[in-house]
């Protein structure tokens, strides 16, 4: 029984501490000035170019979308990197 417990803190629990963190923007969604924002946190980042012709298994095309990955100097919290891609109108990053 506490082994099935672990697990399902495991799942529920936020990532730990990262310096390297990747996330979703939205064309449709994101503010206009997006990469700005980015910028405004002096941090080092990478932009894909943008995904428009990825389809799912089912064969139906997915959201235009760029990957993004932000690299920082020192170990950010799953929440500090939260209020940013929630300025940007993200999904939840991902270390």
């Amino acid at each position: 029984m506490a082994r099935r417990r672990k697990k399902e803190t495991e799942k529920t629990e936020k990532p730990k501490r990262t310096r390297n963190w990747t996330f979703i923007v939205y064309p449709e969604s994101a503010p206009d000035n997006w990469r700005s924002i980015i910028d405004e946190d002096h941090v080092q980042w990478v932009e894909s170019p943008l995904h428009d012709k990825d389809v799912n298994p089912d064969g139906e095309v997915k959201k235009a979308h760029w990957h993004i990955l932000v690299m920082y100097d020192g170990p950010k919290s799953y929440d500090q990197i939260k209020a940013l891609t929630d300025k940007l109108n993200s999904p939840i990053p991902k270390a």
